[in-house]
């Protein structure tokens, strides 16, 4: 049986809990017409939100709502103003609320109106939105852009394409020791060269092309003209594949340190190459790849020796073709890791040369390396990689070695450029029992911007000719280094004033030692 005080403090505990929901509900009942009245206020200050900062309490005008709502930072108030209390309150049931009245489309962002019309405070709230950090001028005052490449010159328009010519003329002495003999010659040099350079939406040509004659006004020496071409079409083609077609053609005259140089030639031999090369490229998620076919003709001209006699060259015209494959991963837009083979035949005219050999020949060759792009900072690539060419006379050697090749282009600080070339080439032989020789060259040069119009340049060059080992001859080694000032006139006119010098050695050779000074004028359109 249950104790009668322990029922009685039930019953109390209940009738505290029916209590307390009691006044529970009375007092969420009195917050709801709280609650409407304070939606209509809210509804009543609209305007208030909306207004900036050194406005008045009245209604904004057309020109301090289009300020109010500049850059779309703030909501334009509704035309028809504020919302009326009453209809706040016309909802009588618990729990509903007024849904606020949508704006027209044309009115959530508004029109921004004339700066002439705002007033200062809206104009100074417009400023503040304006970008803060603005680029500081150079303590120099030198121009921010003082790139003087050859696209800053307007050219010629012949339609879509823009061809823009350069003649260069100068005037330059010239010393030269070969072995024990030195001469001595004043000499005029004109260069004409151009590029002319497609603006289409789609596919890219160019062409470069450039000249060189040269005539004695006094003393003696040989007169060296040069010339070359080389012209390029980028074919955009479907699924992002890209076909690549070039031609060019080049002319020189063989040098008389050459192992290949006619010995008592007053005049040697000119040397006249054509080339022709075609290819793909394909992009293929972070994979390139590439392959190209490079075809090349090269046909020698005649030597002329002191008594005026000629000898012909023709057993060393030859025809040879490449052909390249090469595939990269994009680690990054900035570096491209790669792997490149390659293989070559080169084949003579004439089978049996005059020295009874057979000197056609299959070349093979692997690189890796890498492509670097940090835009104006640093670009260019590396390899390394070795190559083997077999000759098809069993009696001549094979050549084979390591190769490194590249270029690099890099600007430590604005207005400093050092640029860096590496080759790998292989050169065969004419003389008896001479396989060829594995030709490596340096080429450098620095160039350091003095003044808006004035530019330094030093340079350095280095090769190193490695013959085989049966031929019985000793490697050559050539250096050179050169300075070189460029005043700019204007930007179609250019002074230059410049001093180079040239070393070649062999053991057991004939040693040669070349200086030159010249000073000139550019003329660019």
């Amino acid at each position: 049986m249950r104790d009668p005080f322990e029922t009685i403090q039930t019953r109390i505990a209940v009738r505290r809990g029916g209590l307390r929901l009691t006044v529970s509900a009375f007092c969420l009942l009195a917050l709801v017409p709280a609650a409407q009245a304070q939606s209509a206020s809210d509804s009543s200050t609209a305007d208030e939100l909306y207004q900036l900062r050194g406005t008045s309490e009245a209604s904004l005008s057309a020109d301090q709502d289009a300020a109010s709502t500049l850059y779309g930072a703030l909501p334009s108030p509704s035309s028809g103003g504020t919302a009326s209390a009453s209809s706040a309150g016309d909802s009588s049931t618990f729990g509903a609320a007024s849904a606020p009245e949508l704006q027209p489309a044309e009115d959530v962002t508004g029109t921004i109106a004339s700066p002439s019309d705002l007033s200062q405070a809206d104009q100074d709230y417009a400023a503040s939105l304006a970008r803060q950090n603005a680029r500081v001028g150079t303590i120099d005052e030198l121009p921010l852009d003082t790139s003087t490449d050859e696209a800053a010159v307007p050219g010629f328009s012949f339609g879509t394409l823009t061809l823009r010519p350069t003649l260069d003329q100068r005037v330059v002495h010239e010393s030269v020791r070969y072995g024990s003999d030195r001469t001595r010659r004043t000499y005029s040099q004109s260069t004409l060269s151009g590029s002319l350079e497609s603006n289409w939406s789609r596919h890219q040509f160019r062409a470069d092309g450039s000249g060189t004659w040269q005539k004695n006004i006094s003393g003696t020496g040989t007169e060296t003209p040069s010339a070359d071409f080389n012209a390029q079409l980028n074919l955009d083609l479907i699924n992002d594949v890209t076909a690549l077609l070039g031609t060019g053609y080049s002319y020189s005259q063989e040098s008389r340190t050459d192992p290949n140089a006619i010995s008592g030639a007053t005049t040697q031999a000119g040397i006249h190459e054509l080339r022709a090369s075609a290819g793909l490229q394909k992009s293929l998620g972070l994979l390139r790849g590439s392959t190209t076919l490079d075809i090349t003709r090269t046909i020698y001209g005649d030597a002329t020796l002191a008594d005026g006699t000629s000898v012909l060259l023709d057993d060393r015209d030859t025809v040879g073709a490449q052909l390249t494959a090469r595939i990269g991963y994009e680690i990054s837009p900035a570096l491209v890791p790669f792997l490149e083979a390659y293989a070559g035949r080169e084949t003579y005219d004439q089978r049996v040369d005059s020295t009874g050999a057979e000197r056609s020949s299959k070349t093979w060759g692997v690189r890796a390396g890498a492509e670097v792009d940090l835009g104006k900072k640093l670009s260019g690539e590396f390899a390394a990689g070795y190559v083997l060419r077999e000759l098809d006379d069993a009696n001549l050697a094979d050549i084979s070695g390591l190769t490194v090749d590249g270029e690099l282009n890099w600007s430590p600080t604005r207005g400093t450029d050092l640029n860096l070339g590496l080759a790998t080439t292989l050169e065969s032989a004419t003389t008896a029992g001479q396989s060829g020789a594995i030709v490596y060259e340096l080429d450098s040069s620095l160039s350091q911007q003095i003044r808006n119009d004035l530019v330094a340049r030093l340079g350095a060059t280095a090769s190193y000719r490695d013959y085989d080992a049966g031929s019985g001859r000793n490697n050559q080694r050539s250096y050179g280094a050169s300075a070189g000032l460029t005043w700019s006139v204007n930007r179609y006119l250019d002074l230059e004033a410049d001093a180079s010098y040239e070393q070649t050695r062999e053991d057991g050779g004939t040693d040669e030692e070349t200086m030159r000074v010249g000073l000139g004028l550019k003329l660019r359109r």
